[in-house]
């Protein structure tokens, strides 16, 4: 029986791993989502030339960041799902969800959960009393699902 190893493979996502196992990585994981998510809120703010990027950022960036959070953990319980309805039906030593191509197929249906909850959850929540036109809502939301949607999800722990 393999261990599992002691290294951080994504300092940036695997909520799911830090709940399993309690870590100090937390220090390094909660700054790190925030400042992704500080970053493709102001370029895009910048890129449709608004001219309230500070404020949109003041005013928004708290809850981007929680509803990241939340859609992260959405889709890595999707993924936990899968893997488990998946193991009933398949043999997990063909393919193993650890290893490619396995845990990159078990993590795609929880990367589109998350990517599509954080475009409907922020543009519905996040932009509210800002008082912005409706495509301007689709691309920050579109900018901010696409640009920060859990991919690193898709790397396997192991490679044969």
């Amino acid at each position: 029986m393999k261990r599992t190893p002691k290294k951080l493979y994504n300092l940036i996502f695997p909520i799911w791993f830090f709940w399993m196992i309690p870590s100090l990585a937390w220090l390094l994981i909660l700054p790190a989502n925030f400042l992704v998510d500080s970053l493709v809120l102001l370029v895009t703010a910048h890129f449709l030339r608004l001219e309230q990027g500070k404020r949109l950022w003041k005013q928004s960036i708290l809850k981007i960041w929680l509803i990241g959070f939340a859609s992260d953990f959405a889709g890595a319980v999707l993924c936990l799902i899968v893997m488990m309805v998946l193991g009933e039906f398949l043999d997990t030593h063909a393919f193993n969800p650890y290893f490619f191509p396995g845990a990159t197929l078990h993590a795609i249906p929880g990367v589109l959960l998350a990517g599509v909850m954080i475009y409907f959850l922020n543009r519905k929540y996040s932009f509210r009393g800002l008082e912005l036109p409706p495509e301007l809502l689709h691309k920050l939301s579109l900018a901010l699902a696409v640009l920060t949607a859990p991919y690193l999800m898709m790397i396997p722990l192991y490679y044969r």
